[in-house]
């Protein structure tokens, strides 16, 4: 497995290298990324990469924006340890994260949310105070003051250097825990909490949490508290995880008043991963070593997305002129067996030009290639399908016959190339609205006519054949009598049946099953049922030649 890190270089922890080493005892090669560049390398970890640790401190030097980075792997269809963007949004947003906690019963210390300077505080709250900026992390910008003088003098200072709202909140004296919450195969599972003995007030400073951590450190410990108190804070802390819509793992700093109450202050979607840091000592008192941990987190993680992104599928498939070696990374399909079927149909003559729409992985044209075309020209507008049919073209050693062009169907030639034979097996699902790469139009037959109409001018007016696989889920007499209108001769060379579910169709788009049946009433979509839920459409293959003159 191949995991992509990402973190902000400069920043005082060493998350990426830990993660790093801690993969490297499991096994897992890495790929790691600084938060500032990922816009650059996006797209070669969503190829290579199964799942992505994201420990971005800032982005473009804002910790308001690191949420932002997580939206960039999620648009590129990266499964991301930890909580999704929205929620890493939410946790990061210092007062929006109290309300949501404080709306589920979840204790919060009382504060005012600051946005100018000389906003009078209300009379409620009451110095000392803790003042911190609303999107920032590692304490930066923390401060605690004693007074209203001060706290208006920093309050100034902080919103004019930072640039963003300041949250004045009540200082809660007493105890200070960090609590940390791993997802189990039971659910969110509390670690032992962690308490910190930093003397004095307590004060976390950036200071404190930006300094190197030797093992054995003494300033932190495994909490001591009574068996009703550690259950009050294990559900308090497993409603914050599901309040906060966190998932994975996170980590709560909570502080316990002298009056016995839990605080909940902030949530850390993205705490440090070094060994000797809270969330690794937590984990290590409950058993688990560093490597563990990462394996448990990257376990959860992929229980959302159980198949790997990077995994490339290999087989052989049988051709009528022997088996051709596939390889089909994610996002390539495994060509069905009306493909194959359609494969074993084809006339294809030694030295003939063929060409191939929509060519996915590529197998028509290998087909066509090994069957003695002098040349194969194959048309994809998937840059992933693309990729599979030029690597597929080498493995099986035709790539001097086998040209890989980008283009949607015939916008991929040139002005005056002209064909033996062309076949093409088009996305023919009939929806009521775009869908997916299925979809064909309202009755599926939208790209089956382009691919009939655009043959004229690309086939051998002589000898130029047309081979198409068409579904009769979709209105297959309107292609047909398309066909007719275009070639002297028609022929339906093979039928297969395919059966299928509603549900199949109905997690393409919902209510599309639905759609079809009243397609199927209508006399435009021909289809019956088995059994049960069980339906059948026919697999049409169809031979045109003998092309009409306009």
């Amino acid at each position: 497995m191949r995991v992509g890190i990402i973190h902000t270089r400069g920043s005082a922890c060493q998350c990426g290298e830990s993660i790093r080493r801690g993969l490297a005892a499991l096994g897992h090669e890495s790929l790691l990324v600084n938060s500032g560049d990922v816009e650059l390398h996006v797209l070669e970890m969503a190829r290579v990469c199964d799942i992505v640790f994201d420990h971005t401190d800032t982005y473009r030097g804002r910790g308001r924006f690191r949420s932002l980075v997580r939206s960039l792997l999620e648009a590129h269809g990266l499964p991301v340890a930890g909580p999704d963007a929205r929620a890493c949004a939410l946790a990061d947003d210092k007062a929006a994260a109290k309300m949501r906690l404080a709306a589920s019963g979840i204790p919060v210390p009382p504060g005012f949310v600051v946005t100018s300077a000389g906003e009078t505080l209300p009379g409620w709250l009451a110095p000392p105070l803790i003042l911190k900026p609303v999107y920032e992390h590692m304490s930066r910008g923390l401060a605690l003051v004693r007074d209203k003088a001060e706290a208006s003098e920093r309050l100034s200072e902080l919103l004019s250097r930072l640039g963003e709202p300041v949250l004045a909140e009540m200082f809660i004296p007493g105890r200070e825990f960090a609590v940390s919450v791993v997802d189990g195969p039971r659910g969110p599972e509390v670690l032992p909490p962690l308490e910190w003995l930093a003397g004095g007030e307590g004060i976390l400073t950036e200071e404190f949490k930006s300094r190197n951590v030797l093992p054995g450190r003494r300033d932190a410990a495994r909490a001591r508290l009574e068996p009703e108190e550690l259950r009050e804070l294990e559900a308090l802390a497993v409603a914050a995880f599901g309040a906060l819509g966190l998932r994975d793992y996170a980590r709560f700093d909570v502080r316990r008043s002298p009056g016995g109450t839990f605080f909940f202050m902030e949530a850390n979607v993205t705490p440090s991963m070094e060994p000797e840091e809270a969330l690794a000592l937590s984990a290590r008192w409950a058993g688990m070593d560093f490597p563990s941990l990462l394996d448990r987190i990257i376990s959860a993680a992929l229980r959302r997305a159980p198949a790997p992104r990077g995994a490339t599928r290999e087989m052989t498939v049988g051709l009528p002129a022997g088996p051709a070696r596939l390889r089909l990374p994610a996002g390539v399909h495994v060509p069905p067996p009306s493909t194959l079927e359609l494969a074993r149909l084809l006339d294809v003559r030694p030295g003939e030009g063929v060409l191939d729409l929509g060519c996915g992985s590529g197998v028509l044209a290998l087909a066509a290639a090994m069957q003695g075309a002098g040349r194969v020209v194959a048309v994809d507008v998937d840059p992933a399908a693309l990729d599979a049919a030029t690597e597929n073209a080498a493995l099986n050693g035709l790539s001097d016959r086998v040209e890989i062009r980008a283009g949607s169907w015939y916008e991929a030639l040139a002005g005056d190339e002209r064909f033996d034979v062309i076949v093409a097996t088009p996305p023919q699902t009939p929806g009521q609205r775009p869908f997916g790469p299925r979809y064909g139009g309202a009755d599926g037959t939208q790209h089956l006519l382009a691919v009939i109409d655009g043959a004229l001018g690309r086939l051998d007016p002589e000898r130029g054949r047309l081979w198409v696989a068409a579904i009769s889920i979709a209105n297959v007499s309107r292609a047909l009598e398309r066909l007719r209108e275009r070639f002297e001769t028609v022929e339906i060379v093979g039928q297969t049946q395919r059966p299928f579910t509603a549900r199949e169709y109905d997690e393409m788009d919902e209510g599309l099953f639905p759609y079809l049946q009243a397609l199927n009433r209508q006399g435009i979509s021909e289809f019956h049922q088995i059994s049960g839920e069980e339906y059948a459409f026919r697999n049409l293959f169809i031979r045109a030649s003998g092309v009409k003159s306009p």
